[in-house]
């Protein structure tokens, strides 16, 4: 399975849940150029890859965000955190479900300003699959997600639930 596989699989499974809107690729600060933003966001960052020669798997390493804006008396954090770490738990079991596991991971809640002042969680988690693999899965759609590429931030690609 491919790097650009993975990244596929990680945003078809994340635009099926049920609260995502956008999803922003390679830097959750993104989000500070985006005042129009469609919250709830997720958004994903790569971080080291790895294999071993002869044990034919491949490591990849993430960061996965969800992150979703805040009431202005912020009496809604806690909500938000505990909706931010389901949504993301649910994106590792689902990969998992596809065959990309992740050994392990580590989560952290945050509430940090962005265009809007936000809360939500992140984890980082090592993506385990086998080289030669390639994931079967094709995500169709009903509902439309923005996804904020790196090339530019107006330049829509839609995923389609």
């Amino acid at each position: 399975m491919t790097l650009q596989e993975v990244i596929r699989a990680i945003e078809g499974v994340a635009a099926q849940q049920p609260n995502v809107r956008t999803i922003v690729r390679q830097d959750v600060f993104r989000l500070n150029a985006r005042p129009d933003v469609n919250y709830s966001a997720f958004a994903w960052l790569q971080r080291d890859h790895s294999g071993a020669v002869g044990d034919n798997l491949l490591r990849f390493g993430f960061t996965f965000f969800y992150v979703d804006r805040l009431a202005a008396d912020k009496s809604n954090e806690v909500e938000v955190q505990s909706e931010a770490m389901s949504a993301l738990m649910n994106v590792v079991v689902e990969l998992a479900e596809l065959g990309i596991m992740g050994d392990e991971w580590t989560a952290r809640t945050f509430t940090q300003r962005f265009a809007d002042l936000c809360a939500g969680a992140y984890i980082n988690v090592t993506l385990e699959v086998p080289a030669d693999w390639t994931c079967p899965v094709d995500y169709d759609a009903e509902t439309e997600v923005e996804v904020v590429n790196n090339e530019n931030l107006t330049n829509k690609t839609i995923w389609q639930k």
